[in-house]
């Protein structure tokens, strides 16, 4: 098959064409009083393996999310699946409600006890993970906000006996990015990301082997 022509891509450019940049969730968190909020991220990412840790980026001004973390430390990552009803919500609770406002009521999420931190997972989510913060990195007008997981739950249909994710039960999702939203008509962009390929290493050498050798240690 032929290969296609490469174009090179003006800086302009260069967000949009990265798509997807990362996972899609809600993470909710309560505030010093315990009450709770809840906001939208489409770039939260797994950073290490073990211990297993998550990461996401947000504002420092005008954000519950980072003061809610500050007070208290921890957060919530919920992940939802792709339909669109969940994926709806999702948009909801990204709006800019007011201070004190319960996003997940105004979506009509459904919030449940968590087993070890004090923010709540959502329901509708199938994949939960309770976080306590491990360390922050303030840049510019963000901040980098990193957890390790303390706990974490999944729908029963959506995991085998081995806990390895049924990726066509689950229905993993991605998110677009802002570049994406500022197209007309402002609509959000999601991607299916559930569609799995299985591949082995077609290269003989003594790196095989000793790759195979650093699998095998890891602790995962």
């Amino acid at each position: 098959m032929a290969q296609a022509k490469k174009i090179e891509q003006e800086p302009k450019f260069w967000d949009r064409l990265f798509a997807s940049p990362g996972i899609v969730g809600i993470i909710t968190t309560v505030d010093a009083e315990g009450k709770v909020n809840a906001a939208s991220f489409g770039t939260i990412v797994r950073v290490v393996h073990n211990p297993v840790q998550i990461a996401f980026t947000t504002n420092t001004t005008g954000k519950d999310t980072y003061n809610n973390i500050k007070a208290t430390g921890q957060f919530v990552v919920n992940l939802p699946s792709f339909e669109r009803r969940i994926l709806e919500q999702v948009c909801i609770v990204g709006l800019p409600f007011a201070p004190g406002v319960n996003e997940l009521e105004k979506a009509g999420l459904t919030a449940t006890p968590s087993r070890v931190v004090k923010p709540p997972r959502i329901q509708e989510c199938p994949r939960s993970f309770e976080c306590e913060v491990v360390w922050t990195k303030e840049w510019l007008n963000r901040v980098t906000i990193v957890g390790n997981v303390v706990a974490a739950a999944v729908d029963s249909d959506c995991v085998d006996d081995q806990g390895f994710v049924v990726w066509d039960t689950l229905k993993a999702v991605t998110y677009c990015g802002a570049p994406y939203l500022n197209l007309p008509p402002h609509r959000h962009m999601f991607v299916a990301a559930y569609e799995t390929i299985a591949v082995e290493t077609p290269y003989a050498g003594p790196e095989v082997e000793a790759y195979n050798s650093l699998v095998a240690n890891l602790k995962i």
